[in-house]
């Protein structure tokens, strides 16, 4: 039976502030001032002061550029102001609820409501958030982090997540226990509890650690030394997965099911690596062709995230991009688009129908597949329905 001495309770309503387009121009500089946990409204923050979560894992920096950045685990952009080149810019944390950057008297950006505000701070999630008086959510920026490079430690109190918001996670919990929540339910722990201020360390041989708060005794380990270094990262399959140099699974905290092909069906017109001769552009086929009539109705291979979605593409016609983790799957040519850029998609759920759009010789699918961001064959990652 799983053991986990903490739960998560779920988020207040609150106004979303949306991270999009993250740039980040340099590590963050010695911080004048810290903030752990939060700042009271009315500060200002200058270059260089920081606000971070109670553990110090996660850090907002005012960098010296006026970009207002926050870190995770590893230097990762977790959320950006893209406000690079206002060089002596400053943040201020407003009494009336907003989150202003400011140059010289003049305004350059501002995010939030207005309303009687406490304080602002960054959650044991990375999530940025403006407090009432009375401790509830006056706005939020809902900035995470769901996967953890090589040589990165999580610390005592950090949650990581599958997706801003979502249900989804893996904690690390003060008492010592590493745990996987979904919608809140334990799902699986390294039981270790009883072991307060013990982190979990991605290493760089290949081994997820969890060691004693002094380091020097190993309370559980996924034992797959000897895979490289990787990446762990918490997926919104429902599964924390453990990649090593090869972008191969070497430990997951549930079995892995395989990724479907996207239409019904079997025929395949044109393969992956197939020459089409001078003058395309490129040469060898990238993916894999399956010739279906317009309007067949085109699926999601897993659980995942849309994560790229485009319409009258010059080659690809309408085409959609959904990733499974280290694994994304492109649909092109379609005629119908029906799923949206950041949608968590279930198994089997219609991305759209086939057609016959952009650099297309007639009606079919065109399948490819990547493995972090490297192509691979179709069919060797792809299962017929």
């Amino acid at each position: 039976m799983i053991r986990a001495r903490a739960k998560f309770a779920a988020a207040v309503t609150a106004v979303v502030i949306a991270a999009a387009g993250l740039v980040a121009t340099a590590s963050p500089a010695q911080a004048a001032t810290t903030y752990k946990g939060t700042v009271k409204a009315g500060t200002t923050l200058q270059v260089n002061d920081v606000v971070t979560s109670a553990n110090g894992q996660f850090r907002l920096v005012m960098q010296g550029d006026g970009n207002l950045v926050e870190y995770g685990i590893g230097n990762a952009v977790l959320w950006a102001s893209n406000t690079p080149n206002q060089y002596g810019a400053v943040a201020v944390v407003g009494t009336d609820g907003r989150l202003s950057l400011v140059r010289s008297g003049k305004l350059i950006a501002q995010w939030g409501t207005t309303g009687v505000a406490k304080d602002f701070g960054v959650r044991a999630d990375g999530e940025l958030r403006m407090r009432k008086t009375n401790n509830n959510a006056m706005w939020r920026i809902k900035s995470f982090q769901s996967r953890v490079a090589s040589g990165g430690t999580i610390l005592p109190g950090t949650v990581l997540r599958s997706d801003a918001g979502g249900p989804r996670t893996f904690t690390m919990q003060a008492d010592g226990n590493l745990v996987q929540y979904v919608s809140g339910k334990a799902v699986w722990s390294s039981q270790t509890f009883n072991n307060a201020g013990a982190t979990a360390a991605v290493q760089t041989d290949g081994n997820l650690v969890v060691r004693s708060k002094d380091g020097r005794r190993v309370l559980w380990a996924s034992n797959t030394t000897g895979r490289g270094a990787g990446q762990l990262l918490v997926q919104v399959d429902g599964n924390v997965v453990l990649y090593g140099s090869a972008d191969t699974r070497t430990w997951s905290t549930k079995p892995v099911t395989g990724l479907l092909w996207p239409v019904k069906g079997t025929t395949i017109s044109g393969r992956y690596g197939d020459d089409r001769g001078a003058g395309h552009v490129p040469r060898y086929h990238q993916g894999t062709d399956a010739p279906v009539k317009v309007g067949t109705p085109v699926y999601s291979s897993g659980r995942g995230t849309v994560t790229t979605v485009v319409r009258n593409h010059a080659s690809y016609g309408n085409y959609v991009v959904v990733s499974y983790g280290l694994t994304t799957v492109l649909t092109a040519h379609l005629s119908e688009i029906g799923v949206t850029k950041g949608q968590v998609v279930g198994i089997g759920k219609q991305l759209g129908k086939s057609g016959n759009t952009g650099q297309s010789t007639g009606p079919h699918l065109h399948v490819e597949t990547r493995v972090n961001g490297t192509l691979k064959d179709p069919l060797t990652l792809l299962a017929f329905r």
